[in-house]
């Protein structure tokens, strides 16, 4: 319990979390950049004849286009405000809220540097990452505490270790270490630079043992005083490896990943060194004030609340022990669980068929007109969105032209991480009677026969 009490209640010098609240900040405001230029609200939310709820947000619903176009604009300007710290605390709740809300509303959009994003988001509407390096700590009457409780840096220490963590743990799959999913990227890489290095076959190894070692032991590097600096260097070739050779759809994450690394730093030193450097008025009027051990607020709620979240991120990503034996390829409990790029799927063949019951007359039907390009991409990775698409196009029938309760089926083959190609749907099964739950039976997905 002093332990604990140490790890949660100790005070920490505010610095590093100021630094990173300006890190994260100025992350967010080029994404929002970015999502205007893409015509993020149009062209993923608004545009789309029908999008994926996940399972509990079916209530997400597009707004008009003139009001996601004013989400996304207070969106731009919280980033911006969480950035200088101004109206910190309100600009932090609308950026969560409008962020997860952009991000959830279609699983289609998923990847885990999102939820990372939105995680940390969620955290830091508690933490006071404002009380220095910030228009607050400038303009403030009165001398703000220069120290807060530990929890406040640890709880993002965590959220990014878990992260690397679990990505390992996901690596530990046949999915990983058994398919030719590895061969796939490096044939499929942005860069030559690695293959003019090695032969393919060292450059296979590296890769699907290096990253499954370095997931599973950098956060206890980093974490470590005296190897901290070459975890560093670690995280800095790890994700140049992957944005400028391997990948090219992984945006902000890599360098988000390198940034946020100043967490694991002593945050006193850090900031000695900062305010050495620069002298700032806010840094002397924020240094000079608040007694370092201040008794802590509400001390049983903040252990419960750490305690139920910690947990929940620690088991939530293991649910896929009791559900599945295989989450990338059914898609159940692959999303939350940071199973990184554990997988790829090169379409062969994409058919579906819709039976009128009354004349049993068998039309085709062409899925993807009813779908966008990116939606698709993603669709291959969760057969559970043909579902949804089927009971879709059965209700717009129904709606547009009186068919009651059609057939739907679908033959749909994978060529999945690299091997053979095989069904990825039932054929024979109809579609619109499949239960979306995935605690319901999926035995119309059939058996992936791989490995």
């Amino acid at each position: 319990m002093n332990y604990i009490d140490k790890l949660v209640f100790k005070s920490t010098h505010v610095s590093i979390l100021a630094i990173f609240r300006i890190i994260f900040g100025m992350f967010m405001t080029y994404q929002m950049i970015y999502y205007y230029e893409i015509d993020y609200t149009f062209q993923f939310i608004y545009g789309p004849e029908v999008l994926f709820p996940y399972p509990g947000l079916e209530f997400l619903k597009p707004f008009s286009l003139g009001l996601l176009k004013a989400i996304h604009a207070g969106l731009l300007l919280s980033a911006i405000l969480i950035t200088v710290g101004f109206l910190y605390r309100y600009a932090m709740v609308f950026f969560f809220l409008g962020f997860s809300y952009f991000s959830f509303i279609d699983k289609t959009l998923y990847n885990n540097h999102i939820y990372l994003i939105a995680l940390i988001a969620l955290v830091m509407i508690f933490i006071n990452a404002d009380y220095k390096y910030s228009l607050r700590s400038k303009f403030s009457k009165k001398a703000l505490p220069k120290f807060v409780p530990a929890w406040q840096q640890n709880i993002l220490i965590f959220l990014i270790s878990i992260v690397y963590f679990f990505g390992g743990i996901a690596k530990l799959s046949p999915n990983w270490l058994d398919s030719n999913l590895i061969s796939y990227t490096i044939d499929q890489a942005q860069s030559s630079l690695l293959t003019n290095l090695f032969s393919k076959e060292t450059l296979i190894t590296l890769i699907k043992y290096g990253g499954l070692l370095f997931d599973l032991s950098i956060a206890f590097i980093l974490l470590n005083k005296r190897t901290r600096l070459f975890g560093v260097i670690l995280v800095v070739i790890f994700s140049y490896t992957n944005n400028s050779i391997l990948f090219n759809d992984i945006g902000i994450f890599p360098f988000f990943m390198i940034c946020a690394t100043i967490l694991f730093f002593e945050s006193a030193k850090v900031g000695n060194y900062i305010d050495n450097i620069f002298s700032s008025a806010s840094a002397k009027k924020t240094t000079g004030s608040a007694t370092q051990n201040e008794t802590p607020k509400f001390k049983t709620l903040t252990l419960a609340c750490l305690f139920i979240f910690v947990t929940f991120q620690l088991l939530f990503p293991l649910r896929h022990i009791f559900m599945t034996s295989n989450p990338e390829w059914t898609g159940v409990a692959q999303r939350f669980s940071w199973r990184m790029k554990m997988q790829s799927r090169n379409v062969t063949q994409f058919k579906m068929f819709l039976t009128d019951r009354k004349t049993a007359k068998t039309y085709g039907l062409d899925g993807t007109s009813f779908v966008t390009k990116n939606q698709f991409m993603h669709m291959v990775e969760d057969p559970y969105t043909f579902v949804h698409l089927a009971k879709y196009i059965s209700d717009k029938l129904y709606v547009e032209r009186g068919l009651v309760d059609p057939i739907i089926k679908a033959e749909l083959m994978v060529e999945f991480n690299g091997m053979p190609t095989q069904y990825m749907l039932d054929s024979s099964i109809d579609l619109t009677k499949v239960d979306e739950s995935h605690f319901a039976d999926n035995a119309w997905i059939p058996d992936f026969n791989g490995y």
